[in-house]
């Protein structure tokens, strides 16, 4: 780090919004989890040992926190101590499944001013890393990058690493007010195509993740099968649309038939609008909402043609360029007064769930600290405004999905349900 301010960007405050949401949530915060899964033992003091060393020179960043410039306001990110990582470890001898761990570790809160920590867990057939990373300073794909620089090869990754901004982007205002322009018509066009339906989750929820892992075999079936329904390359479409009509298959009863599902896409900007393809700091991504009637959902062939031609044209349009943009703009503002403007803007600023597809990971060696890797995947915890997402991952030519929920948002019976019908069909069982 060169001792120069890191000034931040507008997804990152749009992320300090999330945190913001969460203050009051068990976790205390926006965080998410990557896990990594062995079937060999990892010790615990080998993986302590890895992290110590490969980040500490960065721990000054890593136990960093938001501040503002005191003259022009734009918030910019301090270091810290140098404070060691935590640590910490679990012994499940009777079982492999770890599930309740998950939720246990992801409902908990980072240490004061730490932005990443680590929990080991030893069971019945392997073992399981759950980095904890907080979402101010990491997306999933940075942290994925993260990891891989512990590995053979991986270590310049963070060497050559100039996080946050140089400037606070002052300079810029009729960009940043064109972009802002843009995105309030998408959102008036929305919001004109009819109500949308949303739900929240107390502010005091707590989450839980339900894991789908497919197999080999299984994930080349539904890549034949979106293939065939959605056309080639088409695999993500295809999983926003078949979530969809799940969400609404479980979830009609609870909003009138004429209301639409507002689903905000998440998508990666890395090798566009100057962002470094390996920039593994702060968050690098944008949105591309798609909206659909939940009257089209019945039909499946219309729904995947309605959701693929939303994302070509937003792609085309520059939508998620756009949102990136006009963030900026809201960096001025404080996170109670921005969360205010999003309760009072309702659904059409927040949507109906969440998702978002990671199509490959950086770990494509399939190995971390010498040892295989059998799995890799994704747990982030929803903000309670929304409170749902649905999110996908491909790992060593496989598929996992995870549903994340703040309790509250739909009863716990509903939520299983939606997740069981979604495995059902994911899995090529019929719907």
């Amino acid at each position: 780090m060169n001792g120069k301010r890191m000034y931040l960007d507008g997804f990152d405050w749009v992320a300090n919004l999330l945190n913001y949401q969460s203050r009051l949530t068990p976790g205390k915060g926006n965080h998410f989890l990557v896990v990594l899964e062995t079937a060999q033992p990892f010790p615990t003091d080998l993986a302590s040992a890895l992290l110590q060393s490969r980040l500490e020179k960065h721990l000054p960043l890593l136990n960093g926190s938001i501040r503002r410039h005191p003259f022009h306001l734009a918030p910019y990110w301090k270091p810290g101590a140098p404070t060691p990582l935590l640590v910490t470890e679990e012994e499940l001898l009777f079982t492999s499944d770890y599930s309740n761990a998950l939720d246990r570790f992801g409902n908990m809160p980072l240490p004061a001013h730490q932005s990443l920590a680590l929990h080991v867990i030893r069971h019945k057939t392997g073992s399981a890393l759950l980095f904890k990373f907080s979402h101010l300073l990491f997306d999933g794909r940075g942290a994925e990058l993260l990891l891989e620089s512990f590995c053979p090869g991986g270590g310049g990754l963070l060497e050559q690493q100039e996080p946050g901004l140089r400037s606070p982007m002052l300079n810029e205002w009729e960009k940043q007010f064109s972009a802002g322009k843009q995105i309030q018509r998408r959102l008036i066009a929305l919001h004109n195509a009819g109500p949308t339906f949303a739900r929240s989750a107390p502010e005091t929820a707590a989450s839980a993740c339900r894991v789908i892992p497919l197999t080999e075999s299984e994930t080349d079936v539904l890549r034949s099968r979106s293939d065939s329904e959605a056309g080639p390359f088409m695999i993500t479409p295809f999983l926003l649309s078949l979530t969809a009509r799940h969400y609404n298959a479980v979830f009609s009863p609870y909003d009138r038939r004429d209301s639409s599902l507002l689903i905000p896409m998440s998508i990666d900007m890395r090798g566009q609008d100057g962002i470094p393809a390996d920039a593994i700091f702060f968050n690098q991504w944008s949105m591309l909402p798609v909206s659909l009637k939940r009257s089209l959902l019945d039909d499946p062939r219309r729904t995947i043609e309605e959701t693929r031609r939303q994302i070509f044209t937003g792609t085309g349009e520059r939508i998620a360029l756009a949102y990136r943009a006009a963030s900026r703009l809201t960096r001025i503002a404080p996170p109670f007064l921005l969360l205010e403007i999003v309760r009072r803007m309702g659904p059409a600023a927040t949507g109906s769930f969440m998702f978002s597809f990671v199509s490959g990971s950086s770990l494509s060696e399939g190995r971390f600290a010498g040892r295989r890797l059998s799995n890799l995947y994704h747990l982030p915890s929803m903000p309670p405004i929304t409170g749902l997402g649905v999110f996908f991952n491909m790992f060593d030519n496989r598929l996992n999905a995870v549903v994340s929920c703040r309790s509250g948002v739909f009863p716990e019976a509903d939520v299983e349900r939606f997740a069981k019908s979604l495995e059902k069909d994911l899995r090529g069982n019929g719907e």
